[in-house]
């Protein structure tokens, strides 16, 4: 009832997860004997309590696959079995392990134990700090004791008396009951802690701290609600532990990340003194590569410029659109040039694009090869460790010469002395003095050459270091120019994204300008076709009303020489609304065309230039009918000007004045 686990919708699912297998089934059944050993209700392989214990530790491995099994909960799962049945006992662990921080625990990483021992360490040294400082000095860390506390509830550290007193006030305040029991403890017993040392230590948190309160229970809770608990201390202490867990997760990324480099790099060095010929190759062939991106950026420049050109062209073009003797075939050869020029730019920028990406690859290839400068400096570095080792081996040498010379004199004074020396026993006195003063000699000479030896191989370890110095400084340095080459490189690319997407825009944007000349070539090209269809049908008019006059003529000869002309006068303008489509002017003032001189033409050569119908007139070149008709579209003034009737007097003038003469058969006009 405290925990709110009397109708959980995983009681219902108690029995059927029973029935099925898990993973931790064997974990399990190895340690349910370990659990309250002594214990009526657990004694016995098949006794009641292992067996429940073994199914609800089951159950809950398989509803919670991410935790499984955590040695620690069964002395939980076990204390309540002693105290309900398995289904209710189930669904209160349940409870506890989602509500009570619990699962966090017991998850396969413990963050949650860590936790729980940094804020233990804060409050043992803020309120104990000798005992903390004894701890430390010691390496007696808090998790050797206090995990245990975390993890089983004080179930396994005191006995139940005390365990279910303590677990009764868990349920229903939380984990900081574990806090003030855990400070209680060590309130106590800092006197007895701070003579012992981390064995005696150890042996005291097993042996006599769980039987201290056998007797009174009462005096460990009340002990325990006099440590001081901040909650909010506790909140900002999870806050500095979870930016300490990142830091250190972070930290330990960029120390594989500098391993990983660093066996990277000394791969490279490996590989350094092995790369001269092949660094020279590929030196020539980059230098090959950049040639040749030379020329094709040269080429590249070409097009551009010859695409620039193009376009200024059209502009051009666009602007005197209104000229009639801009024809459909320059328009036509405009546009096959401009596809021209652009599969140009497109082979071009792919030849760029290979040649851009074979200069990346080889600058990669190059990169790995060695510098100059630090092969200088290794084979520097190499020779002065030669030098070393020929000064270490020559004073070696020496020193053993010496060794020598003494052994062969004191066994040539040794062997003289057999027989010379026991003469007196004085003299037999001083032999010993000098074997006495040899043997301190070779023994002075021996230690000279041992410390020598010894100086020699501090030296090497000191070359050592230093080279090992350089080498990281080295390495160092190389991963800096590496490092601001990538950002380059990254500069450099975007730079290239950017112009290639502005190429595409001008290349959108020409599609575009040429899509709208073919619109207005077309465009010119229907009203030119509306033109000609209303110049025949004004044609065909023209032609009935002709025939109507001659038919009037013949009913009345004495107005057919009027009306004759009357017509004529019609057929003359008409001839030279033609002449005007044409692109002419009329023939009384000549014009100069592209260095022609054309004037007025008269009589009959007239009469048989200029067409008599429209069919005469279809038959002219399209573009010179283009060129004639696109000045003059629909939207301005007609293409045929009716008769004037001013023109018709002046007409009758001009035949009244001579109407002496005879008129002509009507056959001839």
């Amino acid at each position: 009832m405290l925990c709110n686990a009397t109708d959980m919708p995983v009681k219902k699912q108690y029995a059927d997860l029973l029935k099925m297998s898990s993973p931790c089934e064997k974990l399990i059944r190895r340690d349910i004997a370990r659990t309250y050993p002594e214990h009526d209700f657990f004694r016995g392989q098949d006794s009641m309590g292992q067996e429940g214990l073994f199914n609800v530790m089951k159950a809950y491995s398989l509803i919670d696959r991410e935790v499984g099994y955590c040695q620690g909960s069964a002395f939980i799962v076990g204390l309540l079995l002693m105290q309900m049945p398995e289904e209710e006992a189930f669904c209160v662990f349940v409870r506890l392990m989602q509500e009570y921080r619990l699962r966090e625990l017991f998850k396969p990483s413990m963050a949650e134990l860590g936790l729980c021992i940094y804020q233990l360490e804060y409050m043992l040294q803020d309120q104990l700090p000798e005992l903390n400082l004894h701890f430390r000095s010691h390496c007696f860390h808090t998790s050797m004791y206090a995990s245990s506390w975390f993890l089983t509830l004080f179930l396994t550290t005191f006995p139940l008396s005390i365990a279910t007193r303590v677990f009764d006030i868990f349920i229903y305040e939380g984990l900081e009951v574990i806090f003030r029991v855990g400070m209680a403890l060590l309130t106590v017993n800092q006197t007895e802690l701070m003579q012992l040392d981390m064995e005696g230590m150890s042996q005291y948190f097993q042996k006599v701290i769980p039987h201290q309160f056998d007797s009174c229970p009462d005096k460990l809770i009340h002990k325990a609600y006099q440590v001081k608990y901040n909650p909010k201390r506790m909140k900002r202490l999870e806050k500095e532990y979870a930016a300490i867990k990142s830091k250190e997760m972070e930290e330990q990324i960029e120390i594989k990340r500098l391993r990983t480099e660093n066996r990277l790099l000394k791969q490279r060095i490996e590989t350094l003194e092995k790369g001269q010929v092949t660094r020279a190759q590929e030196a020539e062939e980059n230098y090959a590569i950049k040639r040749e991106l030379a020329v094709v950026k040269q080429q590249y420049y070409t097009a551009a410029e010859n695409l620039q050109s193009a376009q200024n062209l059209i502009q051009k073009l666009q602007d005197k659109q209104n000229d009639p003797r801009v024809s459909e075939e320059l328009v036509t050869h405009l546009e096959s040039e401009l596809e021209q020029s652009r599969l140009r730019e497109a082979e071009t920028l792919g030849a760029l694009k290979e040649m851009q990406e074979k200069v990346v690859e080889l600058e990669k290839r190059n990169s790995s090869l060695p510098d100059e400068s630090n092969v200088a400096l290794l084979q520097e570095e190499l020779q002065s460790l030669r030098k070393r080792e020929a000064h270490a081996l020559q004073v070696m040498r020496e020193g053993q010469k010496q060794v020598t010379e003494l052994s062969d004199r004191w066994q040539s004074l040794s062997s003289r002395g057999g027989g010379i020396w026991k003469e007196s026993p004085r003299k037999s006195a001083a032999g010993d003095l000098q074997d006495e003063a040899m043997s301190c000699r070779l023994r002075e000479v021996m230690a000279q050459s041992e410390t020598r030896e010894l100086r020699q191989r501090v030296l090497i370890l000191e070359s050592q270091e230093v080279v090992h110095e350089k080498q990281l400084s080295r390495l160092e340095k190389e991963c800096k120019e590496l490092r601001d080459r990538l950002q380059s490189e990254t500069a450099q690319y975007k730079a290239l994204q950017t112009q290639m997407s502005e190429d595409k825009r001008r290349h959108a944007v020409t599609e575009c300008k040429n899509k709208e000349e073919v619109m207005a070539v077309r465009l010119r090209e229907a009203d030119s076709m509306a033109a000609v269809a209303e110049m025949r049908q004004r044609i065909a008019e023209l032609e009935i009303q002709k025939e109507e006059g001659v038919i009037k003529g013949k009913l009345n000869d004495s107005d057919s020489s009027q009306y004759i002309r009357e017509l004529k006068d019609q057929i003359e303008e008409l001839r030279q609304e033609i002449l005007i489509l044409r692109g002419h002017k009329p023939y009384s003032n000549p014009i100069s065309f592209d260095g022609l001189d054309l004037s007025s033409r008269s009589g009959h050569e007239d009469e048989d230039s200029l067409p008599s119908s429209d069919e005469e007139l279809l038959t002219r070149p399209l573009g010179a009918l283009q060129d004639a008709l696109y000045p003059h579209s629909p939207h301005k003034a007609c293409f045929l000007r009716p008769l004037r009737s001013s023109d018709s007097e002046e007409g009758v003038e001009t035949n009244g004045a001579t109407s002496d003469t005879p008129p002509e058969p009507a056959e001839e006009e």
